[in-house]
């Protein structure tokens, strides 16, 4: 809803910190899309280029301008669905 902000309790944040992915990312074997608005402050663009960065196999890393962490502009998700059915019909290739 636009102009509701939600609240995490702490007890949220502090499980969160308890993992940490990259240790285990290059056990993955399955093709990889990254999508990640360029306003994103809960998933940080720099933390989706750390992941990719230890990434195995293929994979694509997409900043999407202006969007932030929800994708709900017309734009923003014109822009991911021409970028997700590319990488589909790459995948089917």
């Amino acid at each position: 809803m636009p102009g509701v902000i939600k609240r995490l309790k702490w007890s949220h944040v502090a499980d969160r910190l308890k993992y940490d992915l990259l240790p285990n990312v290059g056990k993955l074997r399955m093709p990889v899309l990254l999508l990640v608005g360029e306003l994103d402050e809960p998933t940080p663009v720099k933390h989706q280029q750390l992941l990719y960065e230890v990434l195995p196999g293929p994979k694509e890393v997409h900043i999407i301008p202006g969007a932030p962490h929800t994708f709900r502009d017309p734009r923003h998700l014109q822009h991911i669905h021409r970028i997700l059915s590319a990488w589909l019909k790459q995948l089917d290739e």
